[in-house]
């Protein structure tokens, strides 16, 4: 989303959908095909996106018919140290969860952005219910690891937090024994409290650090 004037995104502006350069309605959901590698960077460019209250709900399928990337039903999105990461909730050839990187170009939203393109690129892919299960909210840590919330459609529920290292590496965090999902993971403004949410029933639980020194 371009503003109209930068920090006051009520004054509109423009709506885009991201394409990757040279691969019009690529697909990163690698269901049937690897179409996508793990920590590959791809460059993008991005593509306007016209009447966006799309009361045909057809917003979507009008971003992919001009070249939109495909991405496994994107939901949880947080910035970390000159980039941002995004859960694909079910993506990957298991469909157990993707989560992707993208570095904004330097000149991200000018007329000089396609000199030096942003780049997207798959950090994470699941290939094991034991290791990763349908993450869809994400955060980063002060020490630069994602923390990530699962959100599990099963009869029996076993979520948890899941940590993944600046490298990709995922690890256990903590473990939810409550027949429901975890979500909303945010930090306090002094990096020293984890805050997540229980759905149901519902109450917000506060994990203190020391979060700068914690490693695996």
């Amino acid at each position: 989303f371009i503003p109209n004037e930068y920090g006051k995104l009520h004054k509109g502006g423009q709506l885009q959908a991201m394409v990757v350069k040279g691969k019009p309605q690529f697909d990163s959901r690698n269901w049937n095909n690897k179409a996508m590698r793990l920590h590959q960077e791809l460059e993008v460019e991005w593509v306007n996106l016209d009447n966006p209250e799309s009361p045909k709900d057809d917003l979507r399928l009008r971003g992919y018919k001009q070249g939109a990337a495909l991405f496994a039903r994107g939901e949880g999105i947080h910035w970390g140290d000159k980039e941002l990461y995004f859960c694909c909730t079910n993506g990957g050839k298991k469909q157990l969860g993707q989560v992707m990187k993208y570095q904004p170009s330097e000149f991200e939203g000018t007329d000089k952005e396609a000199q030096q393109p942003g780049k997207i690129s798959l950090f994470v892919e699941s290939t094991s219910k034991t290791l990763y299960n349908f993450g869809d909210n994400l955060t980063v840590s002060p020490n630069g690891h994602l923390i990530v919330c699962e959100d599990q459609y099963t009869d029996v529920v076993d979520n948890h937090l899941r940590g993944v290292t600046p490298q990709g590496q995922v690890y256990n965090f903590a473990r939810l024994v409550a027949q429901t999902e975890l979500a909303g993971a945010c930090f306090s403004p002094d990096g020293s409290t984890l805050f997540v949410n229980v759905y149901s029933p519902s109450k917000t639980l506060a994990i203190t650090g020391p979060w700068h020194q914690f490693s695996v």
